[in-house]
């Protein structure tokens, strides 16, 4: 009976010393770590290596937790995003283009992220990045910001265009011995800054007063009437320009066989990878003739969603990246100038390139902060190709792509 008692006696302790084991949910001795998710574009320029570093170090100063860190196409991630809102399976936050974000908010799919990231991490962010503010609260934290510029190959052309006009004429001069006076992406890809450079230089704006789709505007049919020139009578442009997005079409100028590109924060790493033997000289973007100056600028932002399964952990993970010893390099890799405070002051950004930057900044002029933003860019870009391939007019082409803007935003 005594050894009855003994045994049954162990088999008790040992279950009850096993209820924390299984409702921790141990593995092989150690408790079971809480996943965090975080999805991070594939920006040009980033060492996806040094991304897997930021992941380690993050869980090695937070062992209760398993980091998954994510590098998305920036051409699928919006897509990817929404389809993950729709089946409830977000990451507990991700990189968006900032002018999403009204999208999501419209799907009550975003938290603020103040509840979530420390104030410290807030007050080393410069407040004129602040741009994610919807009614007085922030509901993005600024990840990029930078403005679109020009970048010329001085073994072609020295020459720095002030007006779009002479940006024509002077691409022309360089075409010679098989180089390309102009580098001019055409292919569908998610943004559409190709045509934004020559419609913002015409004066162009997107919606009027009261949201009417504005895009065939004089404006729009000058930019793309331009661009067709471009390609088609001036032959200034890269071969295949139609099947390539900017990341197939830039590489052609770092190669050393492009006069000008219109680009933006990455120039300097995407240069330096080359080991080029030819020099590169950055200006700004020029408008037409008569107007003034609008080049891009493209703000990026973090969001954190609702339906994310680990919204403590992906505040601590947020105020980790944003640490210099991280979030420096990576603003480097990209070539963006940095949102925080302490890493604008560091001495790898005070380079040729974001002087640039400083001075577009200037003038600069985003994407419009509209619902439906991401369904009417590639409506437009859709646009633009139709008048590429020769099947409808720009004029044509721009009235069709504003009446369908309109429709998709009235739906």
């Amino acid at each position: 009976m005594k050894k009855i008692l003994i045994i049954v006696t162990l088999i008790v302790i040992l279950s009850v010393m096993s209820m924390p084991l299984f409702a921790n949910g141990q593995k092989d001795g150690g408790a079971e770590k809480s996943k965090v998710t975080f999805w991070l574009a594939d920006y040009e320029g980033i060492d996806h290596d040094f991304v897997g570093k930021i992941a380690d170090a993050f869980e090695a100063a937070y062992p209760q937790y398993d980091m998954d860190l994510v590098i998305v196409d920036w051409n699928a991630m919006h897509d990817k995003l929404t389809t993950a809102l729709a089946a409830g399976t977000p990451p507990d936050a991700s990189i968006i283009g900032t002018r999403w974000l009204l999208e999501f908010m419209d799907l009550d799919a975003v938290v603020a992220p103040a509840k979530y990231v420390s104030q410290s991490t807030f007050d080393n962010i410069a407040p004129g990045a602040m741009e994610a503010k919807v009614n007085g609260t922030l509901m993005g934290i600024p990840f990029a910001a930078g403005s679109r510029f020009m970048a010329i190959n001085t073994s072609l052309t020295d020459k720095v265009p002030q007006t779009m006009e002479e940006l024509e004429k002077y691409a022309i001069e360089a075409t010679k011995n098989g180089k390309y006076g102009l580098i001019m992406p055409g292919g569908k890809h998610t943004e559409l800054t190709d045509f934004v450079y020559y419609f913002y230089a015409a004066g162009g704006e997107f919606f009027d007063k009261d949201g009417k789709c504005i895009v065939n505007s004089a404006a729009g049919v000058k930019a793309l009437e331009f661009m067709l020139k471009l390609a088609n009578e001036d032959k200034v442009v890269q071969d295949g320009y139609l099947s390539q997005d900017r990341k197939q079409a830039q590489p052609i100028f770092f190669g050393g066989k492009a006069a000008y590109v219109m680009i933006g924060a990455w120039a300097d790493t995407e240069y330096n990878k080359m080991n080029a033997d030819w020099k590169i000289k950055y200006a700004q973007i020029p408008p037409f003739a008569g107007n003034k100056p609008a080049p891009l600028i493209v703000t990026d932002s973090i969001a954190l969603y609702k339906d994310g399964k680990n919204l403590e952990g992906i505040g601590k993970f947020i105020d980790f990246m944003y640490k210099d010893e991280w979030k420096a390099p990576l603003d480097k890799q990209m070539g963006f100038p940095p949102v925080t405070i302490s890493a604008s002051k560091r001495p790898e950004f005070q380079t040729p390139m974001y002087a640039a930057m400083a001075e577009a900044n200037l003038n600069a002029k985003g994407w419009p902060l509209v619902t439906g933003w991401a369904e009417a860019s590639s409506i437009i870009i859709d646009a633009n190709q139709k008048a590429f391939l020769g099947q409808m007019s720009p004029k044509e082409a721009l009235d069709w792509a504003a009446a369908e803007v309109d429709k998709a935003r009235a739906e």
